[in-house]
């Protein structure tokens, strides 16, 4: 496990890869995914073991470390028993989430739509059908993943013909709860990619802001970086982390408070040029 931030520095190695299309998931510790129990940060990831394929599978043992939110380790890491579901592996190719809002629930199950909206379930059972206002311009291909906030919905997604020389474009958008006209379009730019999945996290909201982790190609190199946006912007703000990047990787980002954890997994390779994937882990107050 590799752990870095502003106040919380362990040391890291790693050599960077291209951005490619092709893909196997690399052998090591894989796949993480951030979660915020009892204000704490649990990571869990699962070991893909030298002898066994790359590719990931439910089968493999699930592993659980668990950080206080400002990076200083509680418990190292452990075995867990249950198995992990797919559904725990978001958010590239979200087919549908479930959000609460107070007492009530959006289910955006109808992401296969180039307008994706959502079904609005009520505190007594009543379901009703919203739909956004998309422009007409506007048809997603890919729907990454979706923030309810009191004050409106965020949304991160990919569009047709956005990819160019292998990089995939995100963008951002923002619709407020009460306003009837479009949304807010904000670019948050190119990233690595596998196959047609950007190499970006989750959305999470945090600090008066919303925050997104990508593989960010700067020039022949990537670069890991943090995406934030604060409702009444015009534009995004960019920030590199000075982190191990890989092209072939797998973002988590949660926030509690006002603190963030990134967590993603990096190839490693030794002096006899053999790979070992380990979870690197960045923390940082949102701000």
């Amino acid at each position: 496990m590799i752990a870095i931030g502003r106040a919380v520095v362990g040391s890291f190695f790693c050599l960077c890869g291209g951005i490619s299309h092709g893909h196997q998931d690399p052998r090591g510790d894989i796949h993480p995914q951030v979660s915020v129990v009892d204000g704490k940060f649990a990571i869990d990831f699962n070991r893909s073991a030298p002898d066994q394929d790359g590719n990931y599978s439910e089968e493999k043992p699930l592993q659980r470390v668990i950080f206080n939110a400002n990076g200083t380790l509680f418990a190292p890491r452990h075995p867990l028993e249950r198995k992990r579901s797919f559904t725990e592996m978001g958010p590239a190719g979200l087919y549908g989430k479930n959000v609460s809002l107070g007492e009530s629930t959006l289910n955006f199950g109808d992401t296969q739509s180039a307008k994706p909206g959502y079904i609005l379930k009520s505190p007594d059972g009543k379901l009703t059908k919203v739909s956004l206002p998309w422009p007409e311009r506007i048809n997603l291909t890919l729907f990454e993943d979706v923030v309810v906030t009191p004050k409106g919905i965020a949304i991160t997604g990919k569009e047709p013909g956005s990819e160019v020389e292998g990089n995939s474009p995100l963008h951002f958008y923002w619709f407020a709860h009460g306003e009837t006209g479009p949304p807010v379009v904000v670019n948050i730019g190119p990233t690595a990619c596998i196959y047609d999945f950007p190499v970006a996290s989750n959305l999470a909201f945090a600090g008066g802001r919303f925050w997104v982790g990508l593989m960010r190609p700067v020039g022949e190199e990537l670069k890991v970086s943090l995406w934030s946006w604060k409702p009444g912007d015009k534009d995004g703000r960019m920030d590199i982390l000075d982190s191990p990047a890989d092209w072939n990787s797998h973002m988590s980002l949660a926030a509690s408070g006002d603190q963030l954890c990134l967590a993603y997994h990096c190839v490693v390779r030794d002096a006899n040029n053999t790979s070992d994937a380990r979870i690197v882990t960045v923390f940082r107050k949102a701000e």
